[in-house]
C-alpha cells in the first residue's frame, strides 16, 4: 500500500511480482501513476475515503502528505485528533496483517509532538522499530522544501505478542 502515492515512486521501485495499491487524491497525478505503472491498482480518491480493512496488506510504504490539516475518517480518525500525516500512518498501519511492516517518510512533527495520542494509538497494535531523521535540506532539490523529515518504521504485532521495550516507553 502506498497512501498519498503521487506519481508512484514507490510503486515503481517495487519488485515486479508485488501487487501494489496506490491512493492519490490529485486526478492528474494519479493518471500519471496509472500510465507509468499499469500493473498497479492506483485509486484516485482521498485516503480519508479509501476503504482499508485490517489485515489487508503485507506492507505500507510512502511519503505521507504534511500539513496541519485534520481529515474526517469515521474509522481511522473519527474525532479528527490526528494531523493528516499521522492519520495516513495510523490508517496504513491499521491495514497491515500481523507481522506486516510500514515504512513512512513524514515530517518531524510526528516524532516531536508533545501530544502522546498518536504514539499511544500506534502502540496498541504496532511496534516502533526505529527512525532516521534526515538532514535539513534533504528535499530542497527535488521538492523545494527544507522541512525536516523522519523515516519511521513500524511492525504490526502478532496476536498475543507483547510490545517491544521501545514501544512501551
Amino acid at each position: 500500500l502506498e497512501p498519498g502515492a503521487g506519481s508512484g515512486n514507490y510503486i515503481g521501485t517495487a519488485p515486479e511480482n508485488m501487487s501494489m495499491v496506490g491512493v492519490e487524491l490529485d486526478p492528474l497525478t494519479a493518471s500519471i501513476a496509472r500510465h507509468l505503472y499499469p500493473q498497479a491498482d492506483v485509486r484516485t480518491e482521498s485516503f480519508a475515503h479509501t476503504l482499508i480493512r485490517p489485515g489487508e496488506y503485507d506492507a505500507a510504504i510512502g511519503n505521507v502528505p504534511f500539513g496541519d490539516i485534520k481529515l474526517t475518517d469515521p474509522t481511522w480518525n473519527p474525532d479528527r485528533r490526528f494531523s493528516m500525516h499521522n492519520h495516513f500512518m495510523r490508517k496504513a498501519a491499521g491495514g497491515l496483517h500481523e507481522g506486516g511492516v510500514m515504512v513512512m517518510l513524514t515530517s518531524s512533527y510526528s516524532m516531536d509532538t508533545q501530544n502522546p495520542a498518536f504514539r499511544a494509538e500506534m502502540s496498541k497494535d504496532t511496534d516502533f522499530l526505529g527512525a532516521v531523521r534526515l538532514p535539513s535540506g534533504s528535499h530542497r532539490r527535488t521538492a523545494g522544501t527544507d522541512v525536516v523529515t523522519d523515516v519511521l518504521v513500524f511492525r504490526k504485532r502478532l496476536q498475543g505478542e507483547e510490545p517491544t521495550a521501545e514501544t512501551r516507553q
